[in-house]
């Protein structure tokens, strides 16, 4: 499932973006297509700012992937280094996070922290609403949005997507 335009990958305009704050993550929502459904992997377009043109390897960076029901109660939790995820000699990857399998029902909010460390893809055209800002400490969605040099803000489409069966 994605909410961003559907647009392929390499025709969209595209920015990287790191999340404002150590404590806030960047959100997208989804909806389960039927009763029953049940989420088994996050995909995720996200760069460490590492490529084949580096002598050295980064430095070890965390991120963490939350699920959250409607009520953005946590569902599931998972953290790692980025190294087998976003580390790539091209610069950019789709991550393929695997997740127990969840079963859901109605809405559902996927998380992305890379904790001011590694930038995720926005889609910067044809935002469909589902993108968010989720603050940790208050427990707030906002708009999904990054801010131009003029201080004016666009709305993006984070690059994740979610599937199962």
């Amino acid at each position: 499932m994605k909410q961003d335009s559907g647009t392929d990958l390499s025709k969209m305009n595209l920015s990287f973006v790191v999340s404002p704050t150590f404590g806030s993550a960047q959100t997208v929502k989804f909806t389960a297509p039927n009763p029953g459904w049940k989420l088994k992997y996050v995909l995720i377009v996200a760069t460490d700012g590492w490529n084949e043109s580096r002598n050295e390897l980064p430095k070890s960076l965390p991120f963490a992937v939350e699920i959250r029901d409607a009520n953005l109660s946590v569902l599931y939790h998972f953290a790692d280094a980025q190294f087998p995820y976003f580390t790539n000699a091209t610069g950019i990857r789709m991550a393929d996070v695997e997740i127990p399998d969840i079963p859901i029902e109605g809405d559902f909010f996927v998380s992305f922290y890379g904790y001011r460390s590694i930038a995720l893809a926005a889609e910067l055209q044809n935002s469909t609403g589902g993108s968010y800002l989720y603050d940790k400490i208050t427990h707030q969605l906002f708009e999904g949005v990054v801010q131009t040099k003029n201080n004016q803000t666009i709305p993006v489409n984070w690059l994740i997507r979610a599937a199962g069966m």
